[in-house]
């Protein structure tokens, strides 16, 4: 049986998105389903799995996405006649409190059912993982990832990787209308970024790492040596939240109201050291104190998030690591490399995560695992072995609460989309 994929949103401009990840699946013989014309719904989602009649393996659903709980499409229809474009925490939250949609057929979302999201950070977030199982029908296993992803033409092949990130919190645009490049230019910019950047993220590693902020000022420094808006191994991108008057409210008003917001859970790992230090060990937080006036006459303010990235040229392994994000209401079960559009090659893949972080034996049984996952073994053999391994407490890997987390704006789908491939 093969993999079902359901592309969650349409492209526009110049972003190839959805157009790359649709050559990925289909070259990795998934069934692929293109969205509605007015853009794809969870809702939408759920009314195909409901016409199903037998148990589903994989179920992929592609999307733009981002850190602050949010992906790019509405719960249901009637949002989307309203005119909403994001999936939000809030959204889920309601949409299970009031039971507003019917899970999937038991015999068709099962313990051996594997959702994978592919875009963008929203693995961050536990709290809207939970509640998309939720929804979904509580799968066997919910992956979501933690990183920028991407989809790149290669050839004539499409791969999927991701990037290691770093955000900045700024109260002005990356690049000014009109212009091709930031106000002081890419060279002065870049340095001002790496200082802000170094500033905001080796605090992480002190402790780990007695020379956290000279190690971190040098590869970011590298990392950003070549980079520009223009999408490559290294690249900058601007996030942004456009914050819209409600009722009498002022656009003043509006901003001012912002209570803070992180694009991520909390933090209970410290990084081994500065190399391991970027937006999934250090968590952003805005809030009304960071907008700014996108407008002369001050009708119009907003927030910006400047980010550097660097492209991981590596096989993204589908896995509790340093990239995804796994929810599970079963056993563990094996990690996959995704889809295998050009064949051969190997794959890498982490440790799984915890407070404690992993065992020695946890590690060497992940790398055994990854090794003949490329040598081409069977999943089902793979799975066989991870079952045999003991577990511990028979509930300790099953989601049995719902965290809290901060809320999550209804705007996010004016955030501007990354350029070019990017979720």
């Amino acid at each position: 049986m093969g993999d079902l994929t359901f592309l969650m949103g349409l492209d526009g401009g110049s972003n190839a998105f959805y157009g790359l990840a649709k050559k990925f699946f289909t070259a990795a013989a998934a069934s692929v389903f293109d969205p509605p014309a007015a853009g794809q719904t969870l809702e939408g989602v759920l009314k195909h799995l409901a016409t199903l009649k037998t148990e589903q393996r994989v179920i992929n659903l592609v999307s733009h996405a981002n850190g602050f709980a949010a992906m790019e499409c509405p719960v249901t229809l009637a949002d989307q006649r309203a005119g909403r474009r994001t999936m939000t925490v809030d959204d889920l939250n309601d949409a299970v409190t009031n039971k507003s949609l019917a899970p999937p057929s038991p015999t068709v979302i099962t313990a051996k059912t594997r959702v994978v999201i592919y875009g963008c950070d929203v693995g961050r977030s536990m709290r809207f993982l939970t509640l998309l199982s939720t929804l979904l029908g509580n799968p066997g296993e919910l992956f979501a990832p933690k990183r920028m992803s991407v989809f790149q033409l290669v050839g004539t092949n499409v791969v999927y990787r991701q990037a290691q990130t770093w955000s900045v919190v700024r109260k002005e645009p990356l690049i000014p209308a009109g212009s091709s490049a930031p106000k002081q230019g890419w060279p002065k910019f870049r340095d001002t970024y790496v200082d802000e950047a170094v500033d905001k993220f080796a605090m992480a590693a002190i402790t780990t790492d007695s020379l956290a902020a000279e190690n971190l000022k040098r590869k970011l420094t590298g990392v950003a040596s070549n980079a520009t808006d223009k999408h490559g191994p290294a690249f900058f991108v601007e996030e942004g939240i456009d914050i819209f008057p409600v009722g009498t409210q002022t656009a003043a008003q509006a901003a001012a109201s912002i209570a803070p917001r992180s694009n991520g859970d909390p933090v209970t790992t410290k990084p081994g050291s500065a190399d391991q230090v970027d937006d999934t060990t250090v968590v952003t937080t805005v809030s009304g104190a960071d907008a700014y006036a996108a407008k002369p006459d001050k009708s119009v303010f907003a927030i910006t998030i400047v980010v550097l990235a660097k492209m991981l040229d590596a096989p993204v392994v589908i896995a509790d690591n340093d990239g995804y994000r796994r929810i599970t209401t079963s056993p563990a079960r094996a990690p996959s490399p995704g889809p295998k559009p050009t064949g051969g090659g190997g794959t890498t893949g982490g440790g799984t995560t915890g407070t404690g972080g992993p065992s020695a034996f946890d590690e060497d049984l992940r790398v055994l695992l990854d090794e003949l996952l490329a040598d081409g073994a069977p999943p089902e053999d793979i799975d066989a072995i991870l079952a045999a391994v003991p577990q511990g407490d028979a509930t300790e890997d099953i989601v049995t609460a719902v965290p809290d987390a901060p809320p999550v704006p209804d705007d996010l789908a004016s955030r501007a989309l990354p350029p070019e491939e990017m979720a």
